[in-house]
């Protein structure tokens, strides 16, 4: 877990170190709590000190212990002990919920005869919280900078959050415009007074003017999301450092350290909480993982909806991680290195708060992928998702989200009535035009089985301004077959099996009325190379 804070220039202490002198004052807590002496049977070999703006951590062999520091941001207060004891609880319960075998609960700090310590008697004079330490070569943040980080992970992590969000309080107080232009306000202030020593004042007032008219512009999709129960208690703190990986891509991961400290920044827009991790994503040059994470997320949570917000999400949450490194530059407690070291990442993280102000150039495109079941058409579509950067929608989910059913779950005959299926490509078209109104192209993974989907998938593109590509995925009848029978017995998105594969494949009709130009079939055992040549015509 080492990699959750910054490590101080702080040497580790032995167990066989010498004891400090009693401390006076709060200044000298976390040299008096840097002894293994200081910590319950059995005592650690070392003890290194770690410190944020918000907390000293102690790092010891196979725990951490984290004493709030007495401070005060406003948005942030451990003022006194009761506050910090009160906030050590907090993350203990708030903690438990994404990584519950982690947070080992709240141990007081005493004052003895001996000084202070983890272990009584003596006068409790504070808090910390007890956590089971992780390795650091899990966490999210040392595997996108080893390059160990993959798709396979945070599809993973995207399904795991889907779950965690439909299950969490709903906190519609929280998603009022007022309470965005709040949140936006706080960061603009709170960066005043660091203009043109760590960030641009041209580029601060010229970006809170369009987060300003971004976020009027977005008023009746705020709107809808609190509508439709998508402000939810979430996490606050979404961020590469607080992930872990543990049992690698096929394991549950762990997310520690969520906000205990201001209620308002845990209650929010399910996609704002996603939005912090997708930034820092494209903070670690890996825009693709970010992309593909909050597509897999919008796939497993059947939420398009948050996609025209998405860029003022972003934008807000790499501005205030550029503010808090604002924070630590300007500390004269933080070391001269540090501090260089965060007036750099405040400029830098500014900088992409400035970015996802700006038109998107690429990747616009409505691209439908269409075929028989069984042809490859989703693992396509999946493919170019990621490939591309925009999200893909599966009708097979949208169909089951429409019937009260789970993605895996198999649908009766009243799922597939022809009204059914009309209301499944109208609710497909409905999502699309949800993503491409953040400036975003689209992939439709759906039959496409008839000229009518396919003129409206094609118009919508039109009244969009957007090119339009068919993508029809092909294979021979004995592969149809050995893919389908393979389903049988195992949870799968689609319902389609062998023995309905005469009766699917006498209504499919064959894209003949579309040109050339926006039509290619791609063999069913191929991969996305076949695809991208076609797909990078002008």
């Amino acid at each position: 877990m080492q990699g959750v804070v910054s490590v101080q220039p702080a040497p580790a202490v032995s167990a066989a170190g010498n004891a400090a002198e009693e401390p006076s004052s709060s200044s000298a807590l976390p040299e008096a709590l840097c002894r293994p002496d200081v910590f319950p049977p059995p005592q650690p070999e070392t003890v290194v000190l770690a410190s944020t703006h918000a907390s000293w951590v102690f790092i010891a062999d196979d725990e951490v212990w984290k004493v709030k520091r007495p401070v005060d941001f406003g948005f942030l207060d451990y003022s006194d002990p009761d506050k910090r004891r009160r906030c050590c609880e907090d993350e203990v319960r708030l903690g438990s919920r994404l990584a519950p075998d982690v947070y080992r609960g709240v141990q007081p700090v005493y004052r003895g005869p001996q000084g202070l310590s983890f272990v009584g008697p003596g006068d409790v004079v504070d808090h910390a919280v007890r956590m089971r330490r992780l390795p650091d070569a899990d966490s999210a943040r040392a595997m996108v900078e080893d390059g160990r980080l993959h798709r396979e992970h945070l599809a993973t992590l995207a399904a795991l959050l889907a779950d965690f969000y439909q299950a969490a309080p709903v906190a519609p107080e929280f998603g009022a415009p007022t309470v965005m232009a709040a949140n936006l306000a706080e960061n603009y202030q709170q960066t005043l007074p660091y203009l043109d020593r760590f960030v641009s004042a041209q580029d601060v007032h010229r970006l809170y003017r369009w987060q300003e008219g971004a976020l009027t512009l977005a008023s009746h999709a705020l709107s809808e999301r609190i509508a439709e129960h998508k402000i939810r208690e979430g996490h606050g703190d979404l961020r590469l450092e607080h992930v872990f990986f543990p049992l690698g891509a096929a394991g549950h991961p762990l997310i520690i350290d969520p906000i205990e400290f201001n209620r308002r920044f845990r209650c929010l827009d399910v996609a704002l909480d996603l939005a912090f991790l997708a930034m820092e994503l494209d903070a670690a040059d890996r825009a693709d993982l970010a992309a593909y994470f909050l597509a897999r997320f919008a796939r497993d949570s059947n939420d398009y909806g948050f996609y025209p917000l998405l860029d003022l999400y972003l934008s807000y949450r790499a501005w205030v991680r550029a503010k808090v490194a604002c924070f630590v530059a300007a500390d004269p407690a933080t070391h001269v290195e540090k501090a260089r070291r965060k007036a750099r990442e405040a400029e830098r993280l500014f900088a992409l708060a400035l970015a996802y102000s700006e038109d998107r150039p690429v990747n616009r495109d409505v691209i439908a992928v269409g075929g028989l079941p069984g042809s490859g058409k989703s693992s396509m579509a999946d493919a170019l998702s990621y490939e591309l950067q925009i999200p893909a929608i599966s009708s097979d989910r949208t169909r089951k989200s429409l019937g009260g059913l789970s993605a895996t779950e198999r649908g009766g005959e009243a799922l597939y009535t022809d009204a059914m299926t009309k209301l499944t490509y109208e609710e497909v078209l409905r999502r699309a035009h949800q993503v491409l109104r953040s400036g975003r192209g689209v992939i439709l993974d759906a039959t496409f089985g008839d000229p009518v989907a396919r003129a409206s998938a094609r118009a919508l593109a039109e009244r969009e301004g957007r090119r339009f590509l068919f993508v029809e995925m092909s294979c021979g009848e004995a592969t149809l077959r050995r893919r389908l029978r393979a389903r049988e017995g195992t949870p799968c998105e689609s319902d389609a099996r062998e023995d309905r594969l005469p009766l699917l494949t006498a209504r499919y009709q064959a894209p003949d009325e579309l040109s050339p130009a926006e039509r290619i079939t791609v063999d069913g055992l191929a991969g996305v190379d076949s695809v991208r040549a076609f797909l990078r015509r002008k």
